[in-house]
Protein backbone atom coordinates (compact mmCIF):
# COMPACT_ATOMS: atom_id res chain seq x y z
CA UNK A 1 0.00 0.00 0.00
CA UNK A 2 2.71 2.38 0.83
CA UNK A 3 4.05 1.91 -2.50
CA UNK A 4 1.14 2.54 -4.18
CA UNK A 5 0.70 5.57 -2.13
CA UNK A 6 3.95 6.70 -3.70
CA UNK A 7 3.27 6.13 -7.02
CA UNK A 8 0.04 8.03 -7.08
CA UNK A 9 2.20 10.96 -5.40
CA UNK A 10 4.50 11.09 -8.11
CA UNK A 11 2.46 11.46 -11.28
CA UNK A 12 1.02 14.22 -10.36
CA UNK A 13 4.57 16.25 -9.56
CA UNK A 14 5.50 15.19 -13.44
CA UNK A 15 2.07 16.08 -14.93
CA UNK A 16 2.49 19.63 -13.59
CA UNK A 17 5.93 19.96 -14.73
CA UNK A 18 4.53 19.17 -18.33
CA UNK A 19 2.08 21.45 -18.45
CA UNK A 20 4.14 24.18 -16.36
CA UNK A 21 6.58 24.08 -19.23
CA UNK A 22 3.80 24.14 -22.04
CA UNK A 23 2.32 27.21 -20.59
CA UNK A 24 5.88 28.84 -20.36
CA UNK A 25 6.47 27.80 -24.25
CA UNK A 26 3.16 29.17 -25.36
CA UNK A 27 3.72 32.66 -23.21
CA UNK A 28 7.16 33.01 -25.11
CA UNK A 29 5.71 32.06 -28.52
CA UNK A 30 2.74 34.36 -27.80
CA UNK A 31 5.09 36.98 -26.93
CA UNK A 32 7.13 36.48 -30.02
CA UNK A 33 3.83 36.28 -32.21
CA UNK A 34 2.90 39.60 -30.79
CA UNK A 35 6.05 41.37 -31.57
CA UNK A 36 6.19 40.34 -35.21
CA UNK A 37 2.24 41.24 -35.69
CA UNK A 38 2.77 44.70 -33.90
CA UNK A 39 6.32 45.11 -36.14
CA UNK A 40 4.34 44.72 -38.95
CA UNK A 41 1.03 47.18 -38.17
CA UNK A 42 2.98 49.21 -36.68
CA UNK A 43 5.03 50.03 -40.15
CA UNK A 44 1.79 50.24 -42.16
CA UNK A 45 0.28 53.08 -40.08
CA UNK A 46 3.83 54.81 -40.23
CA UNK A 47 3.65 54.70 -44.11
CA UNK A 48 -0.30 55.55 -44.04
CA UNK A 49 0.33 58.61 -41.94
CA UNK A 50 3.37 59.73 -43.87
CA UNK A 51 2.08 59.35 -47.13
CA UNK A 52 -0.51 62.58 -46.80
CA UNK A 53 2.27 65.02 -45.64
CA UNK A 54 4.46 63.59 -48.72
CA UNK A 55 1.50 64.88 -51.00
CA UNK A 56 1.08 68.28 -49.48
CA UNK A 57 1.71 71.08 -51.85
CA UNK A 58 3.07 74.26 -50.98
CA UNK A 59 0.62 77.24 -51.33
CA UNK A 60 1.97 80.62 -53.17
CA UNK A 61 0.67 84.05 -51.84
CA UNK A 62 -1.04 85.54 -54.74
CA UNK A 63 -0.82 89.39 -54.75
CA UNK A 64 -4.01 90.64 -54.80
CA UNK A 65 -4.61 92.60 -58.09
CA UNK A 66 -5.66 96.39 -57.55
CA UNK A 67 -9.17 96.92 -59.79
CA UNK A 68 -7.31 99.66 -61.54
CA UNK A 69 -4.41 97.25 -63.06
CA UNK A 70 -7.38 95.32 -65.05
CA UNK A 71 -8.02 96.22 -68.86
CA UNK A 72 -11.43 97.46 -68.96
CA UNK A 73 -12.50 95.42 -72.42
CA UNK A 74 -14.49 98.89 -73.51
CA UNK A 75 -10.90 100.79 -73.63
CA UNK A 76 -9.57 100.30 -77.21
CA UNK A 77 -6.36 98.82 -77.70
CA UNK A 78 -3.16 101.00 -79.42
CA UNK A 79 -2.00 98.09 -81.76
CA UNK A 80 0.94 99.26 -84.30
CA UNK A 81 0.53 98.69 -87.71
CA UNK A 82 3.40 97.16 -89.24
CA UNK A 83 4.05 97.97 -92.81
CA UNK A 84 3.58 95.18 -95.47
CA UNK A 85 6.98 94.92 -97.72
CA UNK A 86 6.47 94.68 -101.39
CA UNK A 87 6.29 91.40 -102.90
CA UNK A 88 9.04 91.56 -105.49
CA UNK A 89 7.02 90.37 -109.11
CA UNK A 90 9.03 87.89 -111.15
CA UNK A 91 10.93 89.14 -114.36
CA UNK A 92 9.10 88.39 -117.02
CA UNK A 93 12.32 87.71 -119.96
CA UNK A 94 11.23 87.77 -123.25
CA UNK A 95 11.60 84.91 -125.60
CA UNK A 96 14.13 86.55 -127.88
CA UNK A 97 16.34 87.23 -125.26
CA UNK A 98 16.44 83.45 -124.19
CA UNK A 99 17.27 82.67 -128.14
CA UNK A 100 19.83 85.08 -127.77
CA UNK A 101 21.25 83.41 -124.60
CA UNK A 102 21.38 80.48 -126.30
CA UNK A 103 23.03 81.46 -129.27
CA UNK A 104 26.11 82.88 -127.23
CA UNK A 105 26.14 79.65 -125.25
CA UNK A 106 26.78 77.77 -128.36
CA UNK A 107 28.92 80.30 -129.28
CA UNK A 108 30.87 79.45 -126.81
CA UNK A 109 30.68 75.77 -127.15
CA UNK A 110 31.90 76.34 -130.79
CA UNK A 111 35.07 78.63 -129.61
CA UNK A 112 37.22 75.62 -128.97
CA UNK A 113 36.60 73.99 -132.25
CA UNK A 114 38.24 77.91 -133.37
CA UNK A 115 41.05 77.75 -130.60
CA UNK A 116 41.76 73.98 -132.20
CA UNK A 117 42.48 74.93 -135.74
CA UNK A 118 44.57 72.74 -137.75
CA UNK A 119 46.86 73.64 -140.16
CA UNK A 120 44.52 72.79 -143.54
CA UNK A 121 47.22 74.87 -145.66
CA UNK A 122 50.66 75.17 -145.70
CA UNK A 123 52.66 77.44 -147.94
CA UNK A 124 56.77 76.81 -147.88
CA UNK A 125 59.00 79.90 -149.88
CA UNK A 126 62.11 79.51 -151.43
CA UNK A 127 64.01 82.74 -152.36
CA UNK A 128 65.41 81.19 -155.57
CA UNK A 129 61.58 80.39 -156.83
CA UNK A 130 58.84 82.44 -158.35
CA UNK A 131 56.68 79.59 -156.92
CA UNK A 132 55.36 78.39 -153.50
CA UNK A 133 55.28 75.04 -152.35
CA UNK A 134 51.96 74.66 -150.72
CA UNK A 135 50.76 71.46 -148.87
CA UNK A 136 46.84 70.76 -148.70
CA UNK A 137 45.75 68.36 -146.25
CA UNK A 138 41.91 66.89 -145.04
CA UNK A 139 41.52 65.86 -141.69
CA UNK A 140 37.61 64.81 -142.26
CA UNK A 141 36.60 61.33 -143.31
CA UNK A 142 35.95 59.56 -146.96
CA UNK A 143 37.44 57.06 -149.43
CA UNK A 144 38.55 59.02 -152.11
CA UNK A 145 40.26 62.45 -151.83
CA UNK A 146 40.68 64.51 -154.38
CA UNK A 147 41.41 68.54 -154.55
CA UNK A 148 40.47 71.06 -157.27
CA UNK A 149 41.07 74.39 -158.71
CA UNK A 150 42.40 77.06 -161.25
CA UNK A 151 46.13 75.74 -160.10
CA UNK A 152 44.96 72.15 -160.89
CA UNK A 153 43.49 73.42 -164.37
CA UNK A 154 40.33 72.62 -163.32
CA UNK A 155 41.49 69.01 -163.01
CA UNK A 156 40.76 66.93 -159.73
CA UNK A 157 44.63 66.39 -158.06
CA UNK A 158 44.48 63.19 -155.77
CA UNK A 159 45.45 63.40 -152.05
CA UNK A 160 47.50 60.72 -149.92
CA UNK A 161 46.50 58.96 -147.06
CA UNK A 162 48.64 60.00 -144.23
CA UNK A 163 47.92 58.72 -141.05
CA UNK A 164 45.20 60.91 -139.62
CA UNK A 165 44.38 62.62 -142.86
CA UNK A 166 45.20 63.19 -146.57
CA UNK A 167 47.76 65.04 -148.13
CA UNK A 168 49.21 66.53 -151.18
CA UNK A 169 51.94 69.36 -152.13
CA UNK A 170 51.69 71.36 -155.13
CA UNK A 171 53.79 74.21 -156.71
CA UNK A 172 51.40 77.53 -156.79
CA UNK A 173 52.74 80.79 -158.10
CA UNK A 174 51.45 83.88 -155.74
CA UNK A 175 48.18 84.92 -156.20
CA UNK A 176 44.55 84.47 -154.69
CA UNK A 177 42.77 81.40 -155.70
CA UNK A 178 39.43 79.18 -154.56
CA UNK A 179 39.40 75.44 -154.32
CA UNK A 180 37.26 72.40 -153.46
CA UNK A 181 37.97 69.46 -152.21
CA UNK A 182 36.11 66.53 -153.85
CA UNK A 183 35.07 64.08 -151.00
CA UNK A 184 33.68 60.45 -152.10
CA UNK A 185 32.61 62.34 -155.43
CA UNK A 186 31.23 65.36 -153.42
CA UNK A 187 32.62 68.84 -153.37
CA UNK A 188 33.07 70.24 -150.28
CA UNK A 189 34.65 73.13 -148.96
CA UNK A 190 37.65 72.79 -146.46
CA UNK A 191 36.28 73.60 -142.67
CA UNK A 192 39.82 75.50 -141.23
CA UNK A 193 39.90 78.08 -144.36
CA UNK A 194 38.26 80.94 -145.38
CA UNK A 195 35.08 81.06 -147.46
CA UNK A 196 33.90 83.01 -150.42
CA UNK A 197 30.96 82.41 -153.05
CA UNK A 198 30.43 79.24 -152.33
CA UNK A 199 34.42 78.28 -152.14
CA UNK A 200 37.35 77.80 -149.74
CA UNK A 201 39.52 80.84 -150.09
CA UNK A 202 43.37 80.62 -150.63
CA UNK A 203 45.81 83.59 -150.67
CA UNK A 204 49.76 82.65 -151.89
CA UNK A 205 52.08 85.51 -151.18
Amino acid sequence: MENENLELDIKPAGNKDLWLFLIIVDIIFLCVFGFFLYKHFSARLFDVSAAPRAEQTETVDVPEVAETDLIVADEPIAVESVAAEPVAKPVEIPVTAVIEQQQKEEAKEAAPAVQDKKESVLVQVNPKSKYRRVTFRWYGEGDKVSIVSGFTMAKPQALKKRGDHWETTLSIAPGTYKFLYIIDGKNTLDPYSEEKDGRSLLVVK
